[in-house]
């Protein structure tokens, strides 16, 4: 079941009892409360205010393109789209249970949707928008479940992909922070060290499913230990080389913080047959689902943007130390951890110079490459040979990419250009056609 009792939005001519049967409830308001309210005012214009779409934000996107290489919406497409009602409907759900239990519940959701309007109505599909993971499970549902004959398209808004390292790096070090008030409160909310990140995470496939898959190529997580330099995975397989590695240091679980409440750690083995199962049963099987499968009417829209520098790899490096103080037996990736501190640095053996113990520090870099600060472009471009635009965008923060305040900005007029084109399909429909 999905909490529907949420906070509902203001700004819109639709009932408190409305916008409650259409699921607003049913996601966060401070995340799609605005965009939940410019979507829908921006799909019902066709009012005197603004000469019944004349002077509408659609017709304003007849005047120039929304990105380079788009064409402009043309006065046919504007015009069709004016004779559709559109009302906007959200389907949350649980994300740290799995994409595929999420993907069965939008199934349900969009016959349920369908046959209320066809009680009254001409209504055979439906237009998905997604943000973020919701992109994952609109892929399963639409190309796993089979339900790409009821979708009439999808745009999709800061997708993962192909995952995403920043979710090794915030298992292995905590949540980050933008350095505002509200980003450390929220660093503590979320997690701010792997203890705390990791209790949570183990268990939940949803979150499981977030990390690379083996599409996301190899190489990425890394390990620079002076002029040694060793980059995982190396053969297409993040789940053996890198997720179920439970003695390595540099492995995704510390087993030891799986359970928190078991203090006297008796169940230690368990837990981890547990996790494993995991990434056995939900998350390999998920990856595989979805990999490289798209609803033929896609586009897609990603951050560009060094402003939100983002975990593409994730690199350990040594802090100090030369190699030659190495004991003859060190070996930097079957070292043992002395020190753990939760939230990016870690301490490890590395053997004897004469009767002194020799230790290496290792600590996780900051975010280096271009995103939105989640999603780095390697993952967010992914979906461009099977969609029908992917488009980069600058100044798109991964949480607020769908934000239309103070005034809509590219990823919004997007998204309402890839609705309009899509709407265009509708000719020749059986039964969609405006025939009137």
């Amino acid at each position: 079941m999905v909490f529907d009792g949420g906070e509902l939005p203001v700004g819109t001519s639709l009932s408190t009892a409305t916008k409650k049967a259409r699921g607003w409830g049913t996601v966060a308001k401070k995340s799609y409360g605005n965009w939940l309210v410019w979507l829908q005012n921006a799909l019902d214009d066709c009012t005197a205010e603004n000469s019944y779409g004349r002077d509408g934000l659609r017709c304003s996107l007849k005047q120039g393109s929304v990105a380079p290489g788009l064409s402009a919406l043309t006065e046919e497409e504007v015009s069709l789209s004016y004779r559709y009602q559109m009302p906007v409907h959200a389907v949350g759900y649980n994300w740290l249970r799995s994409n595929e239990e999420a993907s069965k519940h939008l199934a349900n959701e969009i016959d349920r949707i369908i046959g209320e309007y066809r009680e009254t109505y001409h209504c055979e599909k439906v237009i998905l928008v997604t943000h973020s993971m919701g992109g994952l499970v609109a892929r399963h549902c639409s190309e796993a479940l089979g339900y790409k004959d009821k979708i009439f398209g999808i745009v999709h808004g800061v997708m993962p992909a192909t995952g995403s390292a920043t979710a090794y790096k915030r298992v292995k070090a905590g949540w980050e922070s933008d350095g505002t008030v509200v980003g450390e409160i929220a660093r503590h909310v979320l997690g701010a060290t792997a203890k705390e990140i990791t209790a949570v995470f183990a268990q939940s496939p949803g979150a499981l499913q977030l990390l690379p898959s083996a599409d996301y190529g190899n190489g990425w997580l890394r390990i620079s230990d002076g002029n040694q330099l060793v980059s995982l995975p190396q053969h297409g397989n993040p789940y053996q080389e890198i997720y179920l590695k439970r003695e390595e240091w540099w492995g995704l679980i510390d087993e030891q913080i799986i359970n928190p409440l078991d203090t006297l750690k008796k169940t230690v083995d368990q837990d981890w047959k547990s996790f494993a199962a995991l990434i056995a049963n939900a998350v390999i099987p998920f990856h595989n689902a979805i990999a490289n499968k798209y609803h033929a009417d896609s586009y897609a829209f990603y951050g560009d943007d060094q402003t939100y520098k983002t975990w593409g790899d994730v690199v350990w490096k040594r802090l100090q130390y030369p190699a030659y103080l190495n004991d003859h037996k060190y070996n930097v990736m079957s070292a043992r951890p002395l020190n753990d501190t939760r939230t990016g640095i870690i301490d490890l053996a590395a053997g004897k110079l004469g009767v002194v113990s020799v230790q290496k520090s290792f600590q996780i870099q900051p975010a280096r490459e271009s995103g939105d600060g989640t999603v780095p472009v390697r993952s967010g471009y992914a979906p461009a040979p099977y969609v029908k635009a992917c488009v980069a965008f600058q100044g798109v923060e991964h949480e607020g990419a769908y934000n239309p305040l103070p005034r809509p900005r590219p990823p919004q007029l997007f998204t309402l250009w890839a609705i309009t084109k899509l709407v265009s399909k509708v000719k020749g429909t059986a039964n969609m056609e405006y025939t009137a």
